[in-house]
């Protein structure tokens, strides 16, 4: 699924929904091997939206999107076709 699509599909869930896709992709960045590919920039980002409990926003899923394709493009690719 390519990553556009995953962003519109992302508008059209439950919020329900849309917190269980951004906790699946947050789980991939955070136990990544290859974190650490994931730009410092990306990454604080991604802190702060946390920190201010905005991380469910679009803004956040796009960051998280970004991070988890950076350093897992497969994993996010199959998890993304099973969620969505």
């Amino acid at each position: 699924m390519d990553l556009e699509r995953a962003l519109s599909r992302y508008l059209e869930l439950e919020e329900e929904d849309r917190r269980k896709l951004v906790d699946g992709i947050l789980e991939i960045v955070l136990s990544s091997p290859n974190s650490d590919l994931v730009p410092d920039e990306v990454g604080w980002k991604i802190s702060n939206k946390f920190r201010s409990g905005k991380l469910y926003g679009l803004d956040g899923f796009k960051l998280l999107l970004q991070a988890a394709n950076t350093c897992e493009p497969i994993k996010l690719k199959k998890f993304l076709e099973g969620m969505i």
